[in-house]
């Protein structure tokens, strides 16, 4: 595999354990931790429809493993043989700068920068390709990133309606404000509307024969 110019990143990323939740919840297949005996950050596993991530490493390079893998279930999950006759076949270099490019792009959105990776990535995986072969991925790439943005923003969307409504609910009963008026007093004010003054009748003239 390519390495030239590829850092390992190291740092943490805001809101870590809900970020890395929700990438887990738009991926089409399952996303675990464990350890990886070749040395790779991760992978996804054709036969196993399931996506692996190297235990123990930073949160950033986690994060940023997590979606080039997610990518990679999206766009290039069916091996050639399942592949549809007429499909076009997608090379081993394109698919990584696909898949790096997605990451790069989704996790730039959310302010976490993966420069000092995705960079080297790319340039060693798009080296000796056409301009033309390259910007013909532009498309998948840009599509496929915007498709993940929306999915994750639409996650932490979820999430904070659904604290909303527990706050909502935890929230004490308020008491009515105001002192209520006593039964004796009510009925006094009650007594005093009802008790209209009367008109006298008017006198009769007295009559004189």
């Amino acid at each position: 595999m390519p390495t030239l110019g590829v850092h390992q990143l190291t740092g943490n990323v805001e809101e870590y354990n809900q970020f890395f939740e929700a990438l887990k919840q738009i991926s089409p297949v399952p996303v675990a931790f464990e350890q990886i005996e070749s040395g790779a950050n991760g992978y996804y596993h054709l036969e196993d429809r399931r996506i692996a991530i190297q235990e123990n490493i930073s949160e950033l390079q986690t994060v940023k493993t997590a979606v080039h893998e997610i990518a990679h279930a999206k766009l290039h999950a069916l091996p050639e043989k399942e592949a549809q006759p007429d499909a076009v076949k997608i090379d081993r270099r394109t698919r990584e700068v696909q898949a790096e490019s997605v990451a790069y792009t989704v996790c730039q959105h959310f302010g976490i920068d993966t420069s000092d990776y995705s960079f080297g990535y790319i340039a060693s995986w798009s080296s000796g390709r056409e301009t033309e072969e390259l910007k013909a991925s532009l498309e998948t790439i840009r599509n496929t990133a915007a498709e993940f943005i929306d999915a994750i923003e639409d996650k932490f969307l979820e999430r904070e309606q659904a604290q909303n409504k527990a706050a909502e609910r935890s929230k004490p009963v308020k008491a009515q404000t105001g002192k209520k008026k006593s039964i004796k007093k009510q009925l006094a004010e009650n007594k005093g509307k009802s008790a209209a003054p009367k008109k006298s009748a008017p006198k009769k003239e007295e009559l004189s024969l």
